[in-house]
């Protein structure tokens, strides 16, 4: 299968307060977009899919922290889109006005669908694969299209996500990079939660966090 980048236009629309990245992806042949994480910047968000006349049919969620799903209901409602998540990370809905900078108005999160681990989504031709990556938080996923991961706070270029907060697990944590991120292929871009974009091969390299074995 061709690449996300090969198939897909891929917008990064970034939070300015935790530098969280909404990703939007629309295939190239049509004006239907899928969202990744949209957080406090759905403001922005929606001021780019009205520009360019897009609709978005789907937001997918790599887990349920406040900066990556506060601003689905905003989205929600403007476009009246289905919204996926983790069963295990429902919990985290529930903590979503509690990190800092989350007002507290902001409506619900309300799931429609339950994301599973090896579950392949179809849209538009192209499918989808989600990986169960709990550490973070119980439900975190990544999504997998091609050869191209959006790794949520999974895994970071040089850095991997906290799991010092409800629902986390360190062991866990470096299980889930070792076992199932690590188990990509190098060439694999990842595109994370928060800042830049690198590569399986890159991070198996020089993650300090998570160091393959082959290069210790």
């Amino acid at each position: 299968m061709e690449g996300l980048r090969d198939l897909l236009e891929l917008t990064v629309v970034v939070d300015p307060m935790y530098s969280e990245n909404c990703y939007v992806l629309r295939r190239r042949d049509s004006e239907a977009v899928i969202l990744i994480d949209p957080g406090l910047q759905s403001v922005r968000v929606l001021q780019v899919l009205e520009a360019r006349n897009w609709r978005c049919e789907r937001i997918l969620l790599t887990h349920g922290h406040g900066d990556h799903v506060s601003g689905v209901p905003a989205v929600v409602a403007a476009h009246q889109c289905r919204v996926a998540l983790h069963p295990a990370d429902h919990e985290q809905l529930l903590r979503m006005r509690m990190l800092p900078g989350i007002p507290a108005d902001i409506p619900d999160v309300v799931i429609d669908d339950d994301l599973g681990d090896g579950q392949v989504i179809s849209w538009h031709g192209l499918d989808i694969a989600v990986i169960h990556t709990p550490g973070h938080t119980r439900g975190s996923v990544c999504f997998l299209a091609g050869t191209d991961l959006l790794s949520g706070d999974t895994l970071f270029r040089r850095g991997v996500g906290r799991a010092d907060l409800p629902g986390g697990d360190w062991p866990t944590l470096m299980t889930s990079i070792e076992t199932r991120v690590y188990a990509l292929p190098a060439d694999t871009v990842v595109h994370p939660g928060h800042g830049a974009t690198t590569t399986i091969g890159e991070e198996m390299a020089s993650n300090p966090f998570v160091v393959h074995p082959r290069y210790r």
